[in-house]
């Protein structure tokens, strides 16, 4: 009997145990990292920053608050900093933040961009995004993580994803008066449509391949780096004395600007002091403009 007991015992198929302290743990867990992804402050993990709402607004030359394109010359019309208009109108104007920036613009459905995300991440690396050396932040935004952020996208002329736009210091063009007359402005552009911020351009490849986003990147660099030095480096001072010596009087200027150190890394969120009347004290905190809205 007591042999037939036994055979029974090692017959029956041995349930796992669960302890419940294990299962809470386990949900504990699963949660925390789900809130680490659910903040909406900008931070930066390794070379890549993920985008806020006033990040985002700050490097593209959006109101932080209307998300209205800012105007580049002080004689457009000026949307005003506060409900009331009483804000300085003189201080809202399109500027540069100092370095150029490269987004993805994406959706967590997007298989594709899932897909694209590895070589974005390893040209990030490359080319040491985040760094005062390189000048340039590689970021992600998700368009759809609430109705604020789809309202950036929609400003920024997102009309797919994913969608990879290049900011420098610059207007860029991305399609000419002839091509836009035929085609119209979006299908001149490329697939992906027009930019609708001057200083922005879309990538129009194939994102399949990372060399095409890599050469694309370090082709936008080059063009940014070019108008910095046209517009306010040595290669305005020499044109301004020229046009002096010519007219017989005294060249402007370019005015300098303090030059950062080669060493650290750029600031992760709004920059220090960028538009501080407008956008707050910056950093990686929220602006006061934008902290009771996003």
């Amino acid at each position: 009997m007591r042999s037939l007991i036994s055979l029974l015992v090692l017959l029956t198929p041995q349930l796992p145990i669960v302890r419940a302290s294990d299962d809470l743990w386990a949900q504990y867990m699963a949660q925390m990292e789900a809130k680490k992804y659910e903040s909406t402050i900008s931070r930066r993990e390794r070379n890549l920053d993920h985008w806020d709402v006033p990040t985002a607004a700050a490097y593209l030359g959006l109101h932080p608050e209307t998300l209205k394109p800012l105007p580049q010359h002080a004689s457009e019309e000026l949307p005003s900093s506060s409900s009331d208009g009483s804000g300085d109108a003189t201080e809202l104007l399109d500027e540069y933040v100092g370095h150029d920036a490269a987004v993805l613009f994406y959706a967590q459905w997007c298989n594709n961009c899932h897909a694209v995300a590895p070589s974005w991440d390893a040209i990030a690396t490359h080319v040491s995004a985040g760094s005062r050396s390189s000048k340039l932040i590689m970021a992600l935004f998700d368009c759809e993580k609430d109705s604020r952020h789809m309202e950036l996208c929609v400003a920024a002329g997102v009309k797919a994803y994913p969608t990879m736009m290049f900011v420098g210091s610059g207007e860029f063009h991305d399609t000419d008066f002839l091509t836009k007359s035929v085609l119209g402005k979006d299908k001149s552009a490329g697939p992906f449509g027009a930019t609708t911020l001057p200083r922005t351009v879309k990538f129009q490849g194939n994102w399949q391949y990372g060399d095409q986003l890599l050469d694309w990147v370090n082709i936008m660099r080059g063009l940014s780096s070019w108008h910095t030095m046209s517009e306010s480096g040595p290669l305005r001072g020499l044109r301004n004395g020229i046009f002096g010596f010519l007219t017989g009087g005294k060249g402007k200027r370019a005015s300098s600007a303090a030059k950062l150190g080669k060493e650290g890394s750029l600031p992760v969120g709004v920059p220090p002091g960028f538009q501080s009347e407008l956008r707050g004290t910056g950093g990686s905190g929220k602006p006061a403009a934008a902290a009771a809205i996003d």
